[in-house]
């Protein structure tokens, strides 16, 4: 359903509509061919998109038999419930690193601003600081060749 521009009358999608909405969302498990996200007029050949995990949690089970079998009080406490603060360290994506190492160290060192050291670790898949991330891949990608 979708709303009309009156708030007191909602017209139902038809199927015209939902299948216009599905031919122009973008694919968002995917990248473009250059390694960029896809955007809805992405044509050719689609890439894997990369994702890294940043630690390993276990999981209990979805449910427990415990409630079929009666109502116990002790079993809404669960001891797998984890709640974490998203770290602030991160690491380049692997297309991103491919293209970068490419352009060498000395040059990304004199785009950036970055020490050697800090360079290396980006480029190694070493976890840095997701601002000093942000900031070199946005100073590399604008200054000049």
């Amino acid at each position: 359903m979708s709303r009309t521009g009156k708030p007191d009358r909602v017209v139902p999608d038809s199927f015209r509509i939902i299948l216009r909405q599905y031919l122009d969302k973008p694919e968002v498990k995917s990248l473009a061919p250059d390694g960029t996200p896809c955007t809805p007029k992405t044509q050719a050949l689609l890439r894997r998109a990369r994702i890294t995990a940043g630690s390993l949690i276990a999981v209990g089970k979805e449910t427990d038999r415990h409630w079929e079998q009666g109502e116990d009080p002790s079993m809404i406490d669960s001891d797998l419930l984890i709640y974490e603060k998203a770290g602030n360290m991160g690491v380049a994506d692997f297309f991103d690193r491919k293209r970068w190492s490419k352009l060498g160290v000395r040059w990304l060192m004199r785009a950036s601003g970055l020490s050697q050291a800090t360079v290396y670790k980006i480029l190694n898949v070493d976890p840095v600081r997701r601002y000093i991330l942000a900031n070199f891949k946005q100073t590399v990608e604008t200054w000049p060749r």
